[in-house]
């Protein structure tokens, strides 16, 4: 009986410990053209890297950021994208923004706090009347009257723009496995921005939290397939193209 009860622990953790693997690789934000650490936006708009400003970033770990580079492009297209197809078509479009706009309105302190230290009293009011706007007038966040109303557009600040704001540089470029592309400032900012999500303080805090950035991560990538793709078709190599396009737009958010 003992063993029979031994087992089927062993079992059911075997079977837990294989769904957390799973939720936590559709958690995490390296997807390519979703995500913290999107090379594209931190929003949802579609940005041309030829069209940002040129910055250079030293890449002494190339051979190994282009190994991860690799992996996390096999991870995007035999886990994430065939995931988020079957979720696109479970959910129509209407549901899928309302929930990535819930998800943005809950992330409202990220953007409030990093405005501020950046000394952006203005877009602080701004992003704490959007929040106000949206968990009431918006049904909890589920849409925008904020802006489509009253003409109030986000301002997306994390901890890493705050750090580039106060004099600190890119660093070395970094092609974290799982996580993609970011760099010593950015990995630092992502760090500190944990902080400041209130999904990080669910409980209990490792099963909930992974839950719902999975969810987070193929609703939004269910509302952007074709941008990664379009990327590696037109770009001689993508991985000078990710790495260029992530750089350029991370220093020209920190020039705003």
């Amino acid at each position: 009986m003992r063993k029979d009860i031994h087992g089927t622990k062993i079992r059911g953790a075997a079977l837990w410990l294989m769904g957390a693997v799973l939720a936590a690789i559709l958690a995490i934000p390296w997807v390519p053209g979703v995500g913290a650490t999107d090379a594209w936006a931190a929003t949802d708009e579609f940005h041309d890297p030829f069209a940002e400003e040129t910055v250079t970033v030293a890449d002494p770990l190339e051979p190994m950021n282009r190994f991860f580079f690799h992996f996390n492009d096999k991870l995007y297209f035999w886990v994430l994208k065939p995931v988020a197809k079957v979720y696109g078509t479970i959910l129509p479009p209407g549901v899928r923004i309302a929930i990535r706009n819930a998800y943005d309105n809950i992330l409202a302190p990220v953007r409030i706090v990093n405005n501020l230290l950046q000394g952006k009293i203005k877009r602080c009011g701004v992003e704490i009347a959007r929040f106000a706007l949206n968990s009431t007038l918006g049904a909890g966040g589920m849409f925008d009257p904020a802006e489509q109303e009253f003409g109030l557009k986000a301002y997306d600040e994390d901890f890493g723009q705050t750090l580039g704001v106060y004099g600190m540089g890119h660093g070395i470029y970094i092609n974290w496995p799982l996580f993609g592309p970011s760099s010593i400032r950015d990995t630092l900012g992502f760090g500190g921005d944990i902080f400041l999500d209130p999904t990080s303080y669910l409980y209990p805090p490792a099963g909930v939290y992974v839950g719902v950035k999975a969810v987070k991560v193929v609703n939004r990538t269910s509302l952007r397939l074709g941008e990664y793709e379009d990327l590696k078709a037109s770009a001689l190599d993508p991985y000078v193209a990710l790495r260029d396009a992530y750089i350029s737009y991370r220093h020209k958010q920190v020039q705003e």
